[in-house]
């Protein structure tokens, strides 16, 4: 891919803002990345989807097998009883992971190449997952990104701080540096909506990205069936080549379940081996139920999970419809579904999470949507450029530390971001591995974070008022009363203290 004017410095911000720092400790055993890495490996090793298996061991169940001997218990998985009848957890059988399969499927011939330089290892299958599958795609889909705002017409400038405000101040800065699937599935829709409203209509490609994303993440069907319903009505063609090319996908999910669970249409959420994550998607028709106001708040502006908190800007995509018309639209309504889905859905709350994490498809689609908005209406990009600083800021020092806070803390910035930082804890990188310490070995990382705020702010005497008052608020928001958090966090660092660090003397 040829850079055009400006893309370099672009390139070289989002390589380290998304590549620099290894957020990643093994002894969290974090099992939304995790069980697809056992899965990839399994296709990898062994060419079956299965993980292992639940057997009875000195009279309890335990899961056996070569993955699990070697790198552990991993969480989130289904489980197939040998015995037709018996239902999980309570039976001996397949283990699987409990995650739509594609994901898997794409980082099989990466760790089949990483096994020819010898056994695979849990940290380096990660790291290298990370890079090929999630890192390098999502870098290129911004730099692409932005190239198709230019297109449209939007200005400039107003496409680079779209562009930056989506990739380093939202959940994609978070989830582009995990193996799991929110990021992939976002960068699947998203290469969807550029093949379809991007120079000539692709139906082959809007097909097979659509697709995709349905296999990466089960939750993405309805915003496919947007994009799709969407392409198909502006170009009044194409229909058979769309369906030709979410075929290849749509196998993949057949066969998966097929093999894993008896039929095509059984999926491994009716199949769940964890008891506490069956009561928790319970609740209405597949985990989906009114909304209530502890969801709509703690969704959207609470300081431990809100959309609106971390990434402020995004709400500027929610004026989109007063200015926007027609296909314009289009990523109006895919926010707006994934919004429905947070606040309707049993488990909103997302766990161990930096922000909602299962609409991290949003941050690409809001960028699309402010883009436009400016282009319509330029008198809000000083508002857009304080909105994405403070964001940038929250998110950045966020995703510095840690990839999911526990459900206990309440302002993670107050709790763990600042504590952790001031006391020297930063992720492996190439500078610590040289001796460099503390805080320093962290300085590519936060110069690229800097230089994306100041790109932002263009010395925006509003959009610095903006974002100042908005920083303050993040910071200012109460705490919770325990500081537990950041004590367990601290004792799981890989190496632990990292070097130049200040241990936490009170565990």
């Amino acid at each position: 891919m040829r850079l055009r004017r400006g893309e370099g410095l672009l390139l070289l911000l989002l390589l380290a803002a998304y590549g620099w720092l290894f957020v990643f400790f093994a002894r969290i055993n974090n099992p939304n990345e995790l069980v697809r890495v056992y899965a990839a490996r399994a296709l990898a090793e062994e060419q079956t989807w299965s993980i292992g298996r639940r057997e009875i061991a000195f009279g309890r169940f335990v899961d056996v097998g070569r993955i699990h001997s070697e790198w552990g218990y991993v969480n989130d998985k289904a489980l197939t009883c040998d015995v037709p009848g018996e239902q999980p957890p309570r039976c001996t059988g397949r283990l699987f992971a409990a995650k739509a399969p594609a994901a898997s499927l794409l980082g099989a011939p990466v760790l089949m190449v990483l096994r020819a330089f010898g056994p695979l290892k849990k940290t380096s299958a990660v790291f290298a997952l990370r890079w090929v599958c999630v890192i390098l795609p999502s870098v290129a889909f911004w730099i692409l990104l932005r190239r198709w705002m230019l297109d449209s017409g939007v200005p400039e400038a107003a496409a680079l701080v779209s562009t930056l405000c989506g990739a380093l101040g939202s959940l994609s800065l978070t989830y582009g540096q995990m193996f799991a699937g929110h990021q992939m599935a976002a960068l699947a829709l998203g290469a969807a909506f550029l093949c379809a409203f991007w120079g000539s209509f692709r139906p082959f490609w809007v097909g097979f990205f659509c697709a995709l994303g349905v296999a990466l993440e089960y939750p993405s069907a309805p915003a496919a069936a947007i994009l799709v319903a969407a392409a198909l009505l502006r170009h009044r063609r194409g229909g058979l080549r769309v369906a030709l090319g979410a075929m290849p996908w749509m196998l993949v999910l057949a066969q998966f379940h097929w093999s894993a669970f008896g039929a095509p249409w059984s999926t491994p959420y009716g199949h769940l081996e964890n008891p506490a994550f069956v009561r928790d998607i319970a609740p209405g028709f597949m985990g989906i139920s009114w909304p209530s106001w502890e969801r709509v708040y703690g969704s959207l502006f609470s300081p431990w999970l809100g959309l609106f908190f971390w990434a402020p800007w995004t709400a500027l995509a929610l004026l989109a419809p007063r200015w926007l018309r027609r296909f314009d639209l289009v990523p109006a309504a895919v926010i707006a579904y994934y919004l429905v889905f947070q606040i309707t859905h049993a488990l909103w709350r997302s766990g161990w999470t930096v922000g909602p994490r299962y609409i991290t498809p949003v941050a690409p689609f809001a960028a699309i949507s402010v883009a436009l908005l400016v282009r319509e209406a330029p008198r809000l990009l000083p508002i857009l450029r304080g909105l994405g600083a403070a964001a940038v800021a929250a998110t950045g020092l966020a995703s510095a530390v840690c990839q999911g806070f526990p459900l206990e803390v309440i302002n993670p910035l107050r709790e763990v971001v600042g504590p952790l930082l001031a006391h020297g804890y930063v992720p492996r990188n190439l500078l610590q591995l040289l001796g460099v310490p503390g805080l320093w070995s962290a300085l590519p990382y936060f110069v690229a974070l800097a230089a994306a705020i100041a790109l932002i702010l263009q010395r925006s005497a509003v959009a610095i008022a903006i974002a100042a008052a908005l920083i303050g608020i993040q910071w200012a928001a109460p705490p919770g009363k325990e500081r537990g958090a950041v004590r367990f966090l601290a004792a799981q660092w890989e190496p632990d203290p990292p070097p130049g660090a200040r241990p936490f003397t009170e565990r």
